[in-house]
C-alpha cells in the first residue's frame, strides 16, 4: 500500500487531475477513508502544490466532519499528518502566488 501510494504521488506530479479523480472516489462523506488515501492526499499536496491546492477546499470540507470518527491512533495520526501537509502546501502556494496557474 505504501508503494502504491508513492506511485500515485509520482504520477500525480504530472497528472494530478486523473489521480485526484480516482482518489476522490475512495473519499466519501461520512465514511472513514483508508489510511493510505489520506496519506496519499497529504504527500501529493506537498509534491504538487499548484495542482493540489484547488482541491483542498473540497478535501477539507469532507475531511473535517470525519475527525470525530477517527478512533484508532493510526487514523488520528494520519489526519494530523494530512492537516500538516495541507498547511505546508497552502503556505508554499501563498509564498509563490506569481507562479499559481489559477
Amino acid at each position: 500500500q505504501e508503494a502504491a501510494s508513492a506511485v500515485l504521488v509520482a504520477v500525480g506530479k504530472r497528472f494530478v487531475n486523473k489521480v485526484m479523480e480516482e482518489l476522490l472516489t475512495k473519499f466519501q462523506p461520512g465514511i472513514l477513508p483508508h489510511f493510505y488515501v489520506l496519506r496519499t492526499f497529504a504527500d501529493l499536496a506537498v509534491a504538487n502544490v499548484f495542482g493540489m491546492v484547488p482541491f483542498l477546499n473540497s478535501i477539507l470540507g469532507t475531511m473535517l466532519p470525519m475527525l470525530g470518527m477517527a478512533k484508532q491512533d493510526s487514523m488520528k495520526s494520519v489526519f494530523c499528518y494530512a492537516l500538516q501537509r495541507f498547511s505546508e502546501s497552502i503556505q508554499e502556494y501563498l509564498a509563490n502566488l506569481e507562479q499559481a496557474p489559477d
